[in-house]
């Protein structure tokens, strides 16, 4: 009974240190620390984040990186930016952290771009404004000065890009309680009411 028992927990623990193992860390750090260049982004319009993805396990990797428009509370669009297993000129990942650059802004021509800037290269795309009356906003997943785990082999949201919902409490319209929700991303348009919102979607394998 001792010797089951025992193997039993040597299992449990293995599996443990396996999907430890097969998690990364992920850390967000928005804004500049340059205020004059924080003062121009707000100046422009424009949010912008640095993602960091660490873990001994991404090295050698390849990474998809796509965007999925939702209106309505039904997807409209999926693009995928890039995906390192179908484009000769980007290599997989060649060290133990891997990291980019988000920039987004509405423009005064009612476009959303968006702009994901690696060392060496950039992708941007634009997007129709679905709501010229409220204004989007950026947030992420984590806790604030957090770093959270996320899944290998997996896709996973890393960052939402929404208009305001209308809290019926108060009337106001607001942002807070939607990416930090137990709600489904992908449900947030019909739980919140929200009418076009982005979600920044990733996968290493």
């Amino acid at each position: 009974m001792k010797l089951l028992t025992f193997i039993t927990l040597a299992l449990i623990s293995f599996t443990t240190i396996c999907a430890q193992e097969a998690q990364l860390k992920l850390s967000t750090d928005f804004g500049s620390d340059n205020k004059e260049i924080n003062d121009f982004l707000r100046f422009e319009g424009t949010e912008t984040v640095k993602l960091k993805f660490s873990g001994k396990q991404i090295k050698d990797k390849d990474y998809t990186l796509i965007v999925k428009e939702f209106t309505n509370g039904s997807l409209a669009k999926s693009d995928t930016i890039i995906d390192s297993k179908k484009n000769a000129y980007i290599s997989k990942i060649s060290d133990t952290i891997f990291n980019f650059k988000y920039y987004v802004k509405t423009q005064v021509d009612n476009k959303v771009k968006m702009t994901f800037m690696f060392n060496g290269f950039s992708s941007t795309k634009f997007y129709d404004v679905k709501s010229s009356e409220d204004l989007y906003a950026l947030h992420d997943f984590s806790d604030v000065n957090t770093s959270i785990s996320i899944p290998l082999e997996s896709s996973v949201y890393v960052l939402g890009y929404f208009l305001p919902y209308l809290d019926k409490e108060s009337g106001y319209k607001l942002y807070c309680e939607v990416s930090g929700s137990k709600h489904k991303p992908e449900d947030w348009g019909t739980v919140f009411n929200i009418p076009n919102y982005f979600l920044v979607e990733i996968k290493f394998e």
